[in-house]
């Protein structure tokens, strides 16, 4: 005699699955957000100073590519 087993397996309804769709994708967007830090840009003479050393000094340069002068 084979026997039978009254206790159905758990199986979700949509509900719970959406539901568990919705925290886990929430969680995957918050979680890289937690760690960031907050990101500083250089003052305007140093990048003046980046753009003079791009552009060989030269602002007007022209490199004939559709680009002009330092960055």
């Amino acid at each position: 005699m084979a026997a039978r087993g009254r206790h159905r397996r758990y199986q979700p309804n949509r509900i719970n699955r959406a539901s568990l769709t919705v925290t886990v994708g929430g969680a995957g967007m918050a979680i890289p957000l937690i760690g960031a830090g907050t990101a500083y840009a250089a003052d305007a003479a140093t990048w003046n100073k980046v753009a003079a050393c791009e552009s060989s000094g030269g602002w007007n340069t022209n490199t004939g590519n559709g680009y002009y002068g330092g960055l």
